[in-house]
Protein backbone atom coordinates (compact mmCIF):
# COMPACT_ATOMS: atom_id res chain seq x y z
CA UNK A 1 0.00 0.00 0.00
CA UNK A 2 1.24 3.68 -0.18
CA UNK A 3 0.93 7.19 1.44
CA UNK A 4 0.59 9.89 -0.54
CA UNK A 5 1.22 13.37 0.72
CA UNK A 6 -1.09 15.38 -2.00
CA UNK A 7 -3.53 17.79 -1.66
CA UNK A 8 -5.63 16.48 -4.57
CA UNK A 9 -5.66 12.47 -4.87
CA UNK A 10 -6.81 12.52 -8.25
CA UNK A 11 -3.25 13.27 -9.35
CA UNK A 12 -2.36 10.28 -8.16
CA UNK A 13 -4.79 7.91 -9.26
CA UNK A 14 -4.03 9.20 -13.07
CA UNK A 15 0.05 8.11 -11.75
CA UNK A 16 -1.08 4.96 -10.33
CA UNK A 17 -3.17 4.27 -14.17
CA UNK A 18 -0.20 5.48 -15.97
CA UNK A 19 2.23 3.34 -14.59
CA UNK A 20 -0.29 0.56 -14.19
CA UNK A 21 0.01 0.32 -10.30
CA UNK A 22 -3.28 -1.49 -8.65
CA UNK A 23 -2.50 -1.22 -4.94
CA UNK A 24 -4.49 0.81 -2.36
CA UNK A 25 -3.13 4.15 -1.05
CA UNK A 26 -4.09 6.31 1.48
CA UNK A 27 -4.48 9.91 0.90
CA UNK A 28 -2.90 12.40 3.95
CA UNK A 29 -3.19 15.93 2.99
CA UNK A 30 -2.77 16.99 6.81
CA UNK A 31 0.04 15.14 6.68
CA UNK A 32 -1.04 13.39 10.20
CA UNK A 33 2.11 11.29 10.15
CA UNK A 34 3.97 13.74 10.56
CA UNK A 35 6.48 12.68 7.62
CA UNK A 36 9.20 15.30 7.11
CA UNK A 37 10.89 14.00 3.96
CA UNK A 38 9.53 11.07 1.67
CA UNK A 39 9.69 8.70 0.44
CA UNK A 40 9.28 6.58 3.37
CA UNK A 41 9.14 2.61 4.15
CA UNK A 42 6.85 1.11 6.93
CA UNK A 43 7.25 -2.46 7.13
CA UNK A 44 4.18 -4.03 8.51
CA UNK A 45 3.61 -7.35 9.32
CA UNK A 46 0.14 -9.65 8.44
CA UNK A 47 -0.90 -8.97 12.10
CA UNK A 48 -1.16 -4.94 11.55
CA UNK A 49 2.23 -4.56 13.33
CA UNK A 50 4.73 -2.29 12.27
CA UNK A 51 8.24 -3.37 12.37
CA UNK A 52 10.28 -0.88 11.18
CA UNK A 53 10.64 2.52 9.54
CA UNK A 54 13.48 3.13 6.99
CA UNK A 55 14.63 -0.39 6.94
CA UNK A 56 18.03 -0.63 5.64
CA UNK A 57 17.91 -2.85 2.49
CA UNK A 58 19.31 -6.20 4.95
CA UNK A 59 17.13 -5.66 7.78
CA UNK A 60 14.16 -5.36 4.85
CA UNK A 61 15.19 -8.75 2.97
CA UNK A 62 15.13 -10.14 6.59
CA UNK A 63 11.54 -8.81 7.60
CA UNK A 64 10.33 -10.32 3.74
CA UNK A 65 12.10 -13.76 4.51
CA UNK A 66 10.08 -13.86 7.57
CA UNK A 67 7.86 -16.14 8.77
CA UNK A 68 3.90 -15.25 7.93
CA UNK A 69 2.05 -14.26 11.43
CA UNK A 70 -1.72 -14.69 11.74
CA UNK A 71 -3.46 -11.88 10.47
CA UNK A 72 -5.16 -9.62 13.13
CA UNK A 73 -9.21 -8.68 12.84
CA UNK A 74 -9.71 -5.94 10.47
CA UNK A 75 -9.79 -2.53 11.92
CA UNK A 76 -13.26 -1.38 12.87
CA UNK A 77 -13.82 2.43 11.56
CA UNK A 78 -16.95 4.58 12.45
CA UNK A 79 -17.34 8.12 12.01
CA UNK A 80 -16.77 9.92 15.11
CA UNK A 81 -19.47 12.18 16.81
CA UNK A 82 -18.23 15.50 16.08
CA UNK A 83 -21.23 17.03 18.63
CA UNK A 84 -18.91 15.12 21.95
CA UNK A 85 -15.30 16.03 20.54
CA UNK A 86 -16.20 19.25 20.11
CA UNK A 87 -13.97 21.08 23.59
CA UNK A 88 -15.38 23.53 26.13
CA UNK A 89 -15.41 27.14 24.68
CA UNK A 90 -12.93 28.50 27.32
CA UNK A 91 -11.26 25.63 28.93
CA UNK A 92 -9.71 23.41 25.98
CA UNK A 93 -6.24 23.17 25.11
CA UNK A 94 -4.44 23.97 21.56
CA UNK A 95 -3.95 19.75 21.36
CA UNK A 96 -8.10 19.80 22.10
CA UNK A 97 -9.28 21.85 19.30
CA UNK A 98 -6.42 20.89 16.82
CA UNK A 99 -7.78 17.28 17.02
CA UNK A 100 -11.94 18.62 16.99
CA UNK A 101 -10.32 20.74 13.72
CA UNK A 102 -8.84 17.62 12.35
CA UNK A 103 -11.88 15.56 12.91
CA UNK A 104 -14.04 18.24 11.09
CA UNK A 105 -11.75 18.38 8.16
CA UNK A 106 -12.01 14.62 7.12
CA UNK A 107 -15.38 13.65 8.58
CA UNK A 108 -17.50 17.65 8.11
CA UNK A 109 -17.39 17.43 4.82
CA UNK A 110 -16.96 20.64 2.75
CA UNK A 111 -20.05 22.19 4.38
CA UNK A 112 -18.01 22.25 7.57
CA UNK A 113 -14.33 23.12 6.36
CA UNK A 114 -15.62 26.83 7.88
CA UNK A 115 -16.01 25.56 11.49
CA UNK A 116 -12.63 23.54 10.92
CA UNK A 117 -10.93 26.68 9.90
CA UNK A 118 -12.17 28.91 12.97
CA UNK A 119 -11.28 25.75 15.45
CA UNK A 120 -7.25 25.42 13.11
CA UNK A 121 -7.11 29.32 14.09
CA UNK A 122 -8.30 28.63 17.36
CA UNK A 123 -5.53 26.29 18.14
CA UNK A 124 -3.07 28.63 16.79
CA UNK A 125 -3.97 31.52 18.83
CA UNK A 126 -3.22 29.19 21.99
CA UNK A 127 -0.21 27.76 20.71
CA UNK A 128 0.46 30.78 18.22
CA UNK A 129 3.60 29.58 15.66
CA UNK A 130 3.04 25.91 16.00
CA UNK A 131 3.91 24.76 12.53
CA UNK A 132 1.80 21.73 12.23
CA UNK A 133 -1.65 23.78 13.00
CA UNK A 134 -0.36 26.05 10.84
CA UNK A 135 0.07 23.58 7.81
CA UNK A 136 -3.32 22.37 8.49
CA UNK A 137 -5.14 25.52 8.43
CA UNK A 138 -3.32 25.96 5.19
CA UNK A 139 -4.72 22.44 4.13
CA UNK A 140 -8.28 23.56 5.10
CA UNK A 141 -8.53 26.96 3.21
CA UNK A 142 -7.05 24.97 0.31
CA UNK A 143 -9.51 22.78 0.37
CA UNK A 144 -12.57 25.16 0.93
CA UNK A 145 -10.89 26.92 -1.90
CA UNK A 146 -11.67 23.86 -4.49
CA UNK A 147 -15.04 23.85 -3.21
CA UNK A 148 -18.41 25.03 -3.58
CA UNK A 149 -18.10 26.93 -0.08
CA UNK A 150 -15.04 28.95 -1.72
CA UNK A 151 -14.70 32.26 0.10
CA UNK A 152 -12.58 35.56 -1.42
CA UNK A 153 -9.20 35.28 -0.14
CA UNK A 154 -8.68 31.59 0.76
CA UNK A 155 -5.88 30.33 -1.41
CA UNK A 156 -4.14 33.43 -0.56
CA UNK A 157 -5.06 32.57 3.00
CA UNK A 158 -3.68 28.73 2.25
CA UNK A 159 -0.07 30.44 1.02
CA UNK A 160 0.01 32.59 3.86
CA UNK A 161 -0.20 29.46 6.28
CA UNK A 162 1.92 27.62 4.36
CA UNK A 163 4.90 29.85 4.70
CA UNK A 164 4.38 30.35 8.23
CA UNK A 165 4.41 26.68 8.88
CA UNK A 166 7.83 26.51 6.88
CA UNK A 167 9.27 29.27 8.61
CA UNK A 168 8.83 27.20 11.66
CA UNK A 169 10.96 24.26 10.45
CA UNK A 170 12.68 25.27 6.91
CA UNK A 171 13.26 21.48 7.04
CA UNK A 172 9.93 20.11 6.24
CA UNK A 173 9.81 18.90 2.99
CA UNK A 174 5.89 18.01 2.69
CA UNK A 175 5.06 21.67 4.03
CA UNK A 176 7.65 23.14 1.19
CA UNK A 177 6.62 21.03 -1.38
CA UNK A 178 3.00 21.89 -1.02
CA UNK A 179 3.94 25.31 -1.42
CA UNK A 180 5.98 24.30 -4.51
CA UNK A 181 2.85 22.57 -5.86
CA UNK A 182 0.86 26.03 -5.67
CA UNK A 183 2.75 28.97 -5.16
CA UNK A 184 4.60 30.88 -7.50
CA UNK A 185 8.12 31.71 -6.43
CA UNK A 186 9.64 28.46 -5.79
CA UNK A 187 10.51 25.93 -8.26
CA UNK A 188 8.39 23.46 -9.19
CA UNK A 189 9.06 19.93 -8.20
CA UNK A 190 8.15 15.96 -9.80
CA UNK A 191 5.02 16.06 -10.43
CA UNK A 192 4.20 13.88 -6.81
CA UNK A 193 6.35 10.80 -4.73
CA UNK A 194 4.19 8.30 -3.19
CA UNK A 195 6.08 6.48 -0.56
CA UNK A 196 5.43 3.55 1.50
CA UNK A 197 5.28 -0.31 1.75
CA UNK A 198 3.97 -3.12 3.56
CA UNK A 199 5.17 -6.58 2.90
CA UNK A 200 6.10 -6.74 -0.73
CA UNK A 201 4.96 -3.61 -1.67
CA UNK A 202 6.77 -0.99 -3.18
CA UNK A 203 5.09 2.84 -4.69
CA UNK A 204 6.59 4.52 -7.34
CA UNK A 205 9.44 3.86 -9.50
CA UNK A 206 10.26 -0.28 -10.67
CA UNK A 207 7.39 -0.88 -8.27
CA UNK A 208 7.01 -5.02 -7.80
CA UNK A 209 4.49 -7.39 -6.98
CA UNK A 210 4.27 -9.24 -3.33
CA UNK A 211 6.62 -12.38 -2.43
CA UNK A 212 3.79 -13.05 -0.83
CA UNK A 213 -0.20 -12.15 0.44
Amino acid sequence: MGIIQEQHPDRCRLFMQWKQMDWPILVDALNLYGVSAVPITYAIDEAGVVRAVNPKPAELEAFLASPAREPGPPPRVSRPDLAKLKPAECAASAVEWGAYADALFLWGGDGRLGEAIDAYERALRLAPGDGPTEFRLGVAFRRRHDSAARETGDFQAAARHWAAALESDPNQYVWRRRIQQFGPRLDKPYPFLIGSRTRGWRCGPGARRPRRW
